[in-house]
């Protein structure tokens, strides 16, 4: 429902899928995977996990850009266990993680945003996705060499890698494809950053 991510999908998000949205700190993924999950409430249970903010920082952000819907659940969390305990409770069409750098697994021993963390998480939602048919969005932070913080073999894990980017002081973000494998690399989506 959103005609520039859609286009840049190939159509729209493919059922049982795992999208990685990448992008540098404070560019606007968040804000982006909220208004995603306005359009995706219309006609499916969405499940939006935060573990960079609270649910009340989340819920004010969406009353400013008027999110509101009653098939749209927010979970403050990092525990890879609990989230995935509230995922087979609550059996969402859509699953957004912002961001898989918060996220742990406690049966490992490195801390999370660790190398061993982001690629066992990522296992594991890639798993979710494949075996549920949930559909997956993973918000990942951009270091500074303008790759994904964590290991590249993030990208080959997933079926689509999306990144949002822009500069900070301008209204204008691209979203870019650099890996579908439900449609083309070439397409890009334009956003302007309004009130």
């Amino acid at each position: 429902g959103m005609g520039e991510l859609d286009r840049v999908l190939g159509g729209g998000a493919v059922k049982g899928s795992l999208v990685l949205v990448g992008g540098a700190p404070g560019i606007g993924k968040s804000t982006l995977m909220l208004q995603i999950c306005s359009k995706l409430c219309e006609f499916s249970k969405v499940l939006y996990i935060s573990g960079e903010e609270s649910e009340h920082q989340l819920k004010l952000r969406a009353k400013r850009l008027h999110v509101e819907s009653n098939q749209l659940y927010v979970l403050s969390e990092t525990n890879l266990g609990d989230i995935m305990e509230s995922v087979s409770k609550e059996l969402p069409d859509v699953l957004i993680v912002d961001s898989i750098q918060t996220l742990y697994n406690d049966a490992l021993d490195s801390p999370a945003g660790s190398v061993s963390q982001v690629k066992d998480c990522t296992m594991a939602l890639m798993q979710l996705a494949k075996g549920s048919g949930v559909t997956v969005f993973v918000v990942g932070h951009v270091n500074k060499e303008g790759s994904i913080a964590g290991p590249k073999v993030l990208e080959h894990m997933v079926d689509t890698v999306l990144y949002f980017e822009g500069d900070r002081g301008h209204h204008f973000r691209i979203l870019r494809s650099v890996k579908n494998r439900f449609g083309a690399t070439d397409e890009i989506g334009v956003f302007e950053m309004t009130e």
